[in-house]
């Protein structure tokens, strides 16, 4: 299959290597022709830049891939890409977005010929507004790091309790990290661990990679928080990241994730409960190894970018041959 993947191949602003390298990588790996075209490159050339000799441009296709970025903001970024390549468009949302408002995002769902968004419960909200959209979860793990689980003994664990996380005045995780830490010490990883410091909380910087993976297995217990805590199918890329590499996630519930995360995690609705799952799992180091263990493979049948990809495959196979 011939596709161009419209999106991010450097590293976005949080300094984590963009999930569209990996996943290119995997479509290759398949066997599929990828043309892996810069964002930036794609905006000005629609929007009339004098062209650079060494741009990558979309070529003729079975399918276009094009990753939501703000400054696609003009329906013209996918009927150009439409036209050049003469095939339909598939728009990748991995953010929770409001539709209602409008905006670059509501364009570019309209534009599409199929929006893939992690939002599951609100497909039937958008056919109101002429959007054709699939629950398809942008959620992705570089499978090669996910695969170096440390083997590290409960004894020279650091953290009881870490974070890996920004920052971020949505959702409950600012206010219920707070109070959980006022119980139960919360280690921090984050790209703008200055604002948590400035809330009183032990905060470092970010750690990706393989040091990420070494963090997570020097943690006892990990939080994990999402934007949005009530839409049926939409939580944090973070959860993958945990469950791959095998650490212990106590996961602020989403619908959904009893589908998809199983028992393969432990789950929380209120910091009283959260606090007490913490307490509780901190000194059962048994129940706790096997959950994690189940996680990690759970993790690593879902989230990879390997495993993704195919489930992508599938679907542009589906839609190509007039199955949705």
């Amino acid at each position: 299959m011939k596709i161009n993947f419209i999106g991010n191949f450097q590293r976005g602003y949080v300094e984590e290597v963009a999930d569209e390298t990996h996943l290119v990588r995997e479509l290759k790996k398949l066997g599929h022709k990828v043309t892996a075209v810069p964002r930036d490159q794609w905006k000005a050339f629609v929007d009339g830049r004098t062209q650079n000799p060494d741009w990558v441009l979309p070529k003729e296709a079975d399918i276009n891939i094009i990753c939501k970025w703000p400054h696609f903001n003009d329906e013209k970024y996918i009927d150009y890409l439409r036209s050049e390549s003469n095939a339909p468009v598939f728009y990748w949302v991995w953010d929770f977005m409001d539709y209602n408002i409008g905006g670059f995002h509501r364009t570019m769902s309209e534009a599409c010929d199929l929006l893939l968004t992690g939002e599951g419960a609100k497909i039937q909200e958008l056919k109101k507004y002429g959007i054709n959209a699939r629950y398809f979860q942008f959620d992705v793990c570089d499978g090669n790091f996910s695969r170096n689980r440390a083997n590290v003994t409960e004894g020279s664990k650091k953290y009881k309790v870490a974070f890996f996380g920004s920052h971020f005045k949505v959702g409950d995780r600012l206010e219920w990290i707070k109070e959980i830490n006022k119980t139960h010490k919360v280690t921090i990883f984050s790209w703008n661990y200055k604002e948590w410091l400035k809330e009183g909380l032990e905060a470092y910087p970010a750690v990706w990679g393989d040091e990420l993976t070494e963090k997570i297995n020097q943690s006892k217990i990990i939080l994990g928080f999402n934007v949005n805590d009530h839409c049926w199918g939409y939580w944090s890329n973070r959860v993958g990241k945990v469950l791959t590499r095998g650490g212990f996630l106590l996961q602020r519930y989403v619908p959904g994730m009893e589908l998809f995360l199983q028992d393969g995690a432990e789950y929380f609705s209120s910091v009283e409960e959260a606090n007490q799952k913490i307490e509780y799992y901190l000194t059962n180091t048994t129940k706790r190894s096997a959950i994690s263990s189940r996680g990690s493979i759970i993790g690593r049948m879902r989230f990879t970018s390997e495993v993704k990809v195919k489930q992508l495959e599938i679907l542009i196979e589906r839609y190509l041959n007039h199955g949705i």
